[in-house]
């Protein structure tokens, strides 16, 4: 199940630790390690997050790490699937689809880590370690027509789950990321493998949790929690997320999606805004207006309205 990550066993003690401390010779016989493997350890931790701190002979937790735990959140899903932590993977996504063949609709994999998450036209998504929450599931659907729209589903099945947390301003940018107010929070990437007369579809989901640093990339992004509630863990959203995305899934294959498309329309972050779209077929520019019976972005140009498919989404300051 992935490549096992070794660090999180001293999170894990560490975290039940008194004052979240251990002096380094209980942690190597706990680990049964060596004092050079201990501290190899805690350097390749060092590159996903720095929340070990080493002094005096002890080591020490700047703040307790919000862990998954598989049993947790198992006993809260719905309906069918089993549910696998990854301690580290490259990717949610790419795991399931080396592993497609031995996959069941219903299925889940989540990372701890997720040392190289992919996102929409080859973008990444950060991952450090307890700060988001980083799943893939996957779905059995009858044909792929019945995937039509699905990430604006998925989107409005995220938007929900994060509202059940207290959150009012969650808007959903078409077709696949998610915002708080003006920062993006979240993205969506879907993916599908051929399943004899059916289709296999891998959805992620990447959500920022609690702040963090993340990292050398070319945009400013959010989280949900600038410092962890108390009555709060990622377990629960996690629950919560699979659950909504099994259930928009069982709808889009019988085919209801009239009322998910409505709920999209409720939190569109671009409605109204000047855009230009760049996708296979060109460059599109007009103003958004929402989306059609089908889940494909309107674009209003002149006295006519487009809808279009896929595309890359650029914000034009009105003319």
């Amino acid at each position: 199940m992935g490549k096992p990550l070794d660090i999180l066993k001293i999170i894990k003690l560490l975290n039940n630790a008194p004052d979240l401390t251990l002096d380094k010779s209980l942690l190597m016989t706990a680990l049964d390690a060596s004092e050079e493997d201990l501290f190899s350890l805690v350097k390749n931790l060092s590159v996903y997050s720095d929340v070990i701190i080493f002094e005096n002979d002890k080591f020490h937790l700047k703040d307790k790490v919000d862990l998954l735990d598989d049993m947790s959140i198992f006993k809260r899903v719905e309906g069918s699937g089993r549910i696998a932590i990854l301690d580290t993977v490259d990717s949610t996504n790419t795991f399931m689809i080396k592993n497609a063949s031995m996959l069941a609709s219903g299925d889940v994999v989540i990372a701890e880590i997720q040392s190289d998450g992919r996102g929409s036209r080859g973008g990444k998504w950060h991952s450090g370690l307890g700060k988001q929450l980083t799943l893939s599931v996957c779905y059995i659907f009858d044909s792929f027509d019945k995937l039509q729209g699905l990430s604006v589903g998925i989107g409005v099945a995220t938007a929900i789950s994060i509202e059940r947390f207290g959150f009012e301003n969650v808007l959903l940018k078409w077709p696949n990321d998610v915002y708080l107010d003006t920062l993006k929070v979240g993205g969506i990437l879907i993916e599908t493998v051929p399943y004899k007369n059916k289709v296999k579809a891998i959805i992620g989901v990447g959500l920022n949790v609690y702040d963090d640093d993340f990292g050398e990339l070319t945009r400013d992004y959010g989280s949900m929690y600038k410092e962890k509630p108390e009555n709060f863990k990622r377990n629960d959203l996690a629950a919560a997320l699979i659950n909504n995305i099994k259930k928009t899934c069982e709808d889009f294959n019988n085919g209801s999606k009239r009322m998910i498309f409505e709920s999209f329309k409720a939190r569109d972050e671009m409605l109204g805004k000047m855009i230009q779209v760049d996708n296979v077929q060109g460059t599109f520019v007009g103003r958004a207006a929402g989306i059609d019976n089908t889940g494909a972005l309107l674009l209003a140009q002149d006295d006519k309205k487009i809808s279009i498919r896929s595309g890359h989404i650029t914000y034009l300051k009105d003319q």
